[in-house]
């Protein structure tokens, strides 16, 4: 981590970007990435200074820079005015005007762009960028490639945990798989693969053909913050090795590690595009606890290669349960027995907390993804000020970001929630299930902004539990949007 502390004037940015490069020096990241990091940067400052102090009050301004494995952080931490989403305009490229031009250009250059309020301590405003790796095709050059993987029998593979030396075997089975339309890019950065398994942020299971020294199947587990619930995914078998009951031997492997890691569950999102992923999961012993509608962006890219979808796809959530705790949940009364019927389904108990007050101050934060289109808000303590602090998030997230989907977790572990929840639904959020153990630990009830349009006849469901809860998702969303 490294902190500069600069006064809030413009003078300052040559020291600001001195700093941001030779931060970058340090991590040894690839001199091309530099000038990126100097325009945002720039652009960053700028907007921070423009709407959060008035003109001629002089105060300071602290920028943080995080590198964690494929990812370097800016932060601009500030305590000047709370952001005015008025203040934001979108920009076209075509106009004279330069308003609006910083966060135009910010999230162009940005990976994804997030409003924390830290209440008395202030706020911050954090830049994420993805720092480019060696690609599949950069190492596969002094690596032999095996295509296929011949006379393969069943005692000849091992179903085990993830070694150093599997990162490139696993992103050359994904791109076999699946060329370069898997829509997490992670998985062709074989660098990526093996620091995700080192920090624990991936738990990888691989099926190693020992005769020919290749990975033959993938699956694994999610944590990006290390929290007690992880996603199931990047489950791939090569198409030679299928029919040998690869993927479920892996998913035994993969359940039994995050029961020793002391996980609560596991999660999954299956696309209904087709139900076979659905049914996957729900043999797996997992249960539906919500839908997204739009999750997936319709253009899928890599490179220069691009898959269209014919619209934003749709994914189906599913859990299962692999240790319990106590829960005393606050649940909103207009969707209780939904509600229920999901911890039923999905085995989890809790009691019914006590009715309490609300808190003055409320914890909210916002981050936006530019790859996917997608923002995220998320309430952490539930307070009188949150309805407002959601509404500047939104505005941001749609009028200054373009948003297509915006998703609002609220926390289901702090307080009496039926106010906020009947609040929120008048701006057109609707309900989309819950999601165990999501914020810090705390349940949360999930609701949906779709900023678009999704044709519902092209949604497939698999199982009539399924079909319930999206019935009622859907029945929620055509009541918000009329």
């Amino acid at each position: 981590m490294s902190i500069l502390t600069i006064p809030n004037d413009t003078i300052y940015i040559p020291m600001l970007q001195s700093f941001v490069v030779h931060s970058a020096e340090l991590a040894r990241m690839d001199k091309e990435f530099f000038p990126r990091l100097q325009l945002v940067c720039e652009e960053a400052f700028v907007y921070v200074l423009s709407n959060s102090f008035d003109e001629g009050e002089e105060d300071f301004v602290k920028v943080q820079i995080d590198i964690k494995n494929s990812y370097f952080r800016l932060s601009f931490f500030d305590k000047g005015l709370p952001f005015d989403s008025s203040l934001s305009q979108d920009y076209h490229i075509d106009d004279f005007s330069t308003d609006g031009l910083e966060l135009f250009l910010i999230k162009e250059y940005s990976d994804s762009v997030e409003w924390i309020n830290h209440g008395s301590e202030g706020k911050e405003f954090r830049l994420s960028f993805e720092i480019p790796s060696r690609d599949i095709f950069a190492i596969e050059q002094t690596v032999e490639s095996k295509d296929r993987v011949e006379n393969l029998q069943i005692e000849d593979i091992d179903i085990r945990g993830f070694k150093p030396d599997d990162a490139i075997k696993i992103s050359r089975i994904i791109y076999r798989a699946y060329g370069y339309t898997y829509p997490n890019e992670d998985m062709y950065y074989p660098e990526k693969i093996l620091n995700l398994n080192q920090n624990g942020e991936l738990i990888s299971i691989v099926s190693y053909d020992k005769k020919s020294d290749e990975i033959i199947g993938h699956y694994a587990l999610e944590r990006p913050d290390l929290g007690a619930v992880a996603e199931s995914g990047q489950a791939v078998v090569s198409p030679q090795s299928r029919g040998l009951g690869l993927m479920k031997k892996m998913r035994n492997l993969l359940e039994s590690s995050a029961e020793k890691l002391g996980l609560e569950g596991i999660v999954s999102q299956p696309v209904t595009s087709h139900t076979f992923s659905q049914q996957v999961n729900e043999g797996f012993g997992s249960s539906p606890y919500g839908f997204s509608f739009g999750l997936v962006p319709q253009k899928l890219s890599f490179k220069q290669i691009h898959q269209t979808l014919s619209q934003r796809e749709s994914c189906m959530l599913y859990f299962k349960a692999l240790k319990s705790r106590d829960r005393a949940l606050y649940i909103p009364s207009i969707h209780k027995q939904m509600i229920e019927n999901i911890y039923a389904d999905i085995a989890i108990e809790y009691t019914n907390a006590k009715e309490m007050s609300e808190a003055k101050s409320g914890r909210v934060t916002s981050n936006y993804s530019s790859n996917w289109g997608i923002g995220v808000i998320n309430v952490y303590t539930i307070a009188e000020d949150n309805f407002s602090q959601i509404k500047e998030a939104l505005y941001n997230l749609l009028f200054s970001l373009k948003a297509e989907v915006v998703f609002l977790n609220i926390t289901l572990e702090d307080a009496t929630i039926d106010k906020l929840v009947a609040e929120v639904e008048s701006e057109k959020f609707f309900f989309a299930g819950i999601h165990p153990s999501l914020l810090d630990g705390a349940d949360a009830v999930r609701l949906e902004y779709l900023n678009g349009v999704i044709d519902e006849s092209k949604i497939q469901i698999y199982s009539d539990r399924a079909r319930e809860l999206f019935e009622y998702v859907l029945t929620q969303k055509r009541r918000a949007l009329g």
